[in-house]
């Protein structure tokens, strides 16, 4: 019984980190998908509006066939919280990928795989918490490496057209990725996973909408390229991706999943090189290793690594990882986080 018991474990811990790795693949492809559609011409409101309008349109039947209990218990503080956690969300989002428009993508998804650190140091302010050595060490590891990339990418239009805007834009997005993450916290605690991550989506969605909307862009008038990008990153790294890893989170331990989404910033890499020619600079390679480790030794020495952000993102965080095959797991169970 006992040999029976632990070959299943075993079996199911391959299973999910087979999960995990597809899902960190799918994840990689949100700058790709990115870049092709703004080099068709598609606005990042627009981007980011397409994406999550279209997420929470395909969520809804499962919502609504699997969680409508669920969404009768809902307090008009869930809804305010889950409503706040879309806001930023969305802002993650086109701080991201605005990011994107004036740097690389191994620039933008290092600097944007910094949220696990935000998220420390704003544990830290909020709850008045004290940060560790390792923290510290890794916090020193991450603005050095961040200091080296921005320098590395001054002047050099291979990398971007403004890059050290880019690099802003991206760190920036991955603060606003941490304060996402933090005031979603309670509710998905309080709440299954997929009704919560729905409301985020329609917050999302209005959010970038109205930004639109006030930008005057139009969501018509594109390329057939431009809209199968845009499919393509809803599906890979927000529906797929993003799915998973929060499902992943909660059968693995959240270090080990934090340390392997890691690896999705080097696919993207490698893929926008074969893509776009997208060569590094020198220095930009031990600037980017010295802040993924740093972000690792922050998600080692994290007591609760699992309630850092997921992602990744499109990832992140929140725009990272993805199930494949556990959709009816995903949907259809009241997981907690």
């Amino acid at each position: 019984m006992n040999s029976s018991s632990t070959e299943h474990g075993r079996g199911n811990r391959w299973r999910l980190q087979v999960i995990l790795l597809v899902g960190t693949f799918a994840g990689s492809w949100a700058s790709i998908f990115g870049r092709i559609a703004q080099e068709e011409g598609v606005p990042t409101f627009i981007l980011i509006a397409f994406r999550m309008t279209l997420g929470f349109l395909v969520l809804t039947p499962f919502v609504l066939r699997w969680h409508q209990d669920a969404l009768k218990k809902l307090s008009r503080r869930d809804v305010l919280v889950a409503g706040a956690a879309g806001f930023w969300m969305a802002t993650h989002l086109v701080l991201g990928f605005s990011g994107l428009e004036h740097t690389s993508v191994l620039v933008n998804g290092v600097l944007g795989g910094t949220l696990p650190l935000w998220v420390a140091l704003l544990e830290t302010y909020v709850l008045k918490t004290r940060l560790n050595a390792v923290i510290w060490i890794g916090l020193f590891l991450t603005l050095g490496g961040g200091v080296v990339i921005t320098l590395s990418g001054s002047g050099d239009l291979s990398l971007g057209d403004n890059p050290l805007l880019g690099s802003i834009l991206s760190a920036s997005a991955a603060v606003a990725g941490a304060i996402y993450a933090i005031i979603g916290r309670g509710s998905r605690e309080r709440m299954p996973f997929l009704p919560y991550l729905w409301m985020v989506f329609i917050a999302g969605s209005i959010t970038t909408l109205i930004l639109s909307g006030v930008a005057r862009y139009s969501f018509t008038g594109y390329s057939s390229t431009a809209y199968f990008a845009l499919i393509m990153l809803t599906i890979l790294p927000q529906l797929i991706g993003h799915s998973a890893y929060n499902y992943v989170l909660r059968k693995l331990p959240a270090t080990y999943s934090s340390v392997v989404g890691q690896i999705g910033i080097v696919i993207s890499a490698v893929l926008a090189y074969f893509l776009f020619n997208e060569i590094p600079h020198a220095l930009q390679l031990p600037g980017s290793l010295l802040i993924l480790g740093g972000i690792t030794l922050v998600n080692l020495s994290s007591r609760q690594p699992s309630r850092n952000a997921s992602g990744q993102a499109e990832a992140e965080v929140i725009r990272h990882a993805g199930p494949g095959l556990h959709w009816r797991n995903i949907l259809g169970q009241h997981h907690r986080h």
